[in-house]
């Protein structure tokens, strides 16, 4: 599971920098590429255009190098499940997996579990403080 935490708003300088670390992350991804994405997006939220690019370029390097992961699983505060943001990533990601989005975070630990089940992954126990601001 790569679990990422990050707190908006998001700027093409902040996704750039996001970039670089997925980048070397993903050097580290298990050989037979089987991962599942967890990202928890904390209060404020907000994506610029420019951000948003930087976003599509980072998506598809992965795309690209064939470092997809199985589900990318997105965890956002109560009531942000349909914002901006959320509904701008959604459809670049769905391009090239599935993607869901919650806004509890044993829900979305859950939905880790399940794909990793279905994967024939075995189930991870939800870390310490998942969805805590």
């Amino acid at each position: 599971v790569m679990h990422y935490i990050a707190q908006g708003p998001l700027d093409a300088a902040l996704m750039a920098a996001a970039k670089r670390g997925t980048n070397i992350a993903a050097e580290r991804i298990p050989a037979d590429r089987r991962y599942v994405s967890l990202m928890e997006f904390r209060r404020p939220l907000g994506l610029d255009d420019d951000g948003l690019r930087e976003l599509e370029e980072t998506v598809g390097g992965f795309v690209d190098r064939q470092t997809v992961p199985l589900a990318t699983i997105l965890l956002v505060a109560p009531g942000d499940e349909d914002a901006p943001m959320v509904t701008d990533m959604a459809p670049i990601y769905r391009r090239s997996r599935p993607f869901f989005v919650h806004s509890d975070p044993a829900a979305a630990w859950a939905e880790v579990n399940r794909v990793l089940r279905e994967a024939g992954l075995p189930e991870q126990p939800m870390p310490d403080g998942l969805g805590e601001a």
